[in-house]
């Protein structure tokens, strides 16, 4: 196996399917945009893309020779290239210039820009330096969050399939809140984690009618405090606070940017910055669970 991006790939063209979907060829646009910032034309673009499928060893991709006539890097023919890759390449091209990644640079402008060169946008290059999973690609998001959090609840894996499902069809706030619904879910998992292992039993009694009565908000602030004076095991402490104020700030939008007319801020961006922070945040606060439940009555 092979790490691309932090994707992994097969070794043996012969031991590997690959389906040519555009989930399937997004990781590998991601890094062919690392590679030049003005591609002149498409052709430059599949140079590009065929250079990082080459990587991977995927199935039709083959090289030209390196000192012959060919007018490309690579073999672009029906014979050699099947007519599967040929369209999933146009696909995940028209893809990246929806998304605004890819623009064209328009000739004798503003007549026409026909037969333009395409470069990398400001967006599209901020996209290319990211090394999360691609929330665009559902299987492989889950797949991710599934090794960083294998005990997760079903609730919550349903709220972010949902979520990236809502993210794949440009339903922006539906994956805002669908990620704050996770978020939340998961908080008042850890605060009844966290009821168990306070000593005191005032704390208790407090942190338990806040989970009751669902004072969603008190309940932030108590997690967060109790969190802060904890240091030790530092595996499972150190750099708590800073991921759990990940999913408070989902559960803030779910909850306000997302829902009141007044607030609503919510954008592809801002959307995709939660995504990508959600799994590192939600393996943390995991650790916290797994850490109170085995440890009662320790702080």
């Amino acid at each position: 196996m092979k790490r691309i991006r932090g994707w992994l790939v097969c070794d043996s063209l012969h031991s590997m399917k690959f389906d040519y979907s555009l989930e399937s060829m997004l990781p590998f646009a991601r890094a062919a945009l690392t590679t030049s910032s003005d591609f002149r034309s498409f052709s430059k673009f599949c140079d590009s893309l065929f250079g990082e499928l080459q990587k991977a060893q995927i199935p039709g991709v083959v090289p030209n020779p390196p000192h012959g006539s060919a007018l490309y890097r690579f073999n672009y023919t029906d014979l050699s290239c099947p007519r599967v890759l040929q369209l999933a390449t146009i696909e995940v091209f028209c893809h990246l210039l929806h998304r605004g990644f890819i623009a064209p640079e328009g000739q004798m402008f503003p007549a026409t820009i026909e037969g333009a060169s395409y470069w990398r946008t400001k967006k599209g290059e901020a996209w290319a330096r990211g090394a999360e999973p691609l929330p665009e690609d559902v299987d492989g998001y889950m797949r991710h969050l599934s090794a960083l959090a294998p005990t997760l609840d079903t609730v919550i894996i349903q709220y972010v399939q949902e979520g990236l499902g809502s993210f794949h069809r440009g339903a922006f706030f539906s994956a805002a809140v669908m990620l704050g619904a996770a978020s939340e879910k998961e908080i008042y998992l850890l605060g009844w984690a966290l009821v168990g292992a306070l000593k005191d039993a005032a704390s208790q009694k407090k942190l338990s009618d806040q989970l009751k009565g669902r004072s969603l908000y008190s309940l932030l602030k108590s997690i967060s405090t109790q969190v802060a004076l904890c240091k030790k095991p530092l595996d499972v402490f150190d750099g708590a606070e800073l991921h759990l104020m990940s999913l408070f700030d989902s559960i803030r939008v779910q909850r306000n940017d997302a829902v009141h007319p007044n607030t609503a801020n919510v954008n592809e961006n801002s959307v995709r910055l939660s995504y990508d922070a959600f799994p590192q945040a939600i393996r943390k606060a995991e650790a916290l669970r797994g850490w109170f439940d085995q440890n009662p009555q320790s702080l």
